[in-house]
């Protein structure tokens, strides 16, 4: 992939869980990893191929293999990107062609 696909400016963020006054449990979310990558929506026939295998996928998000292999705690389900004001969560995550040179991030969009 060249560079210029990598175009988009991400924030990969992981949750951190704390207690209030009340002892509650209450989510925060912080930022770990900023990073370039492409985000491409899914439609047509590849969003119901997707769809087929992960619920609600909306968007691959790919990211150079180095940006998750300097973290474990990127995760399906415990990790979250953020681009401009839009809020993604990761659904799985797909070495491409298991060649640890990509990883793609099959996304849903949050509304």
């Amino acid at each position: 992939m060249r560079a210029g696909q990598l175009r988009h400016y991400i924030t990969i963020q992981a949750p951190t869980s704390s207690q209030n006054n009340y002892g509650e449990k209450t989510i925060a979310w912080t930022s770990n990893i900023k990073r370039w990558a492409a985000i491409w929506p899914l439609r047509g026939e590849e969003y119901l191929s997707a769809r087929g295998l992960q619920a609600n996928v909306s968007h691959r998000i790919r990211l150079r293999h180095t940006t998750l292999a300097a973290t474990t705690e990127i995760t399906p389900n415990n990790a979250r990107i953020i681009f401009d004001s839009r809020t993604f969560k990761i659904e799985s995550i797909i070495n491409v062609d298991e060649r640890n040179i990509y990883y793609d991030l099959m996304c849903n969009e949050e509304v």
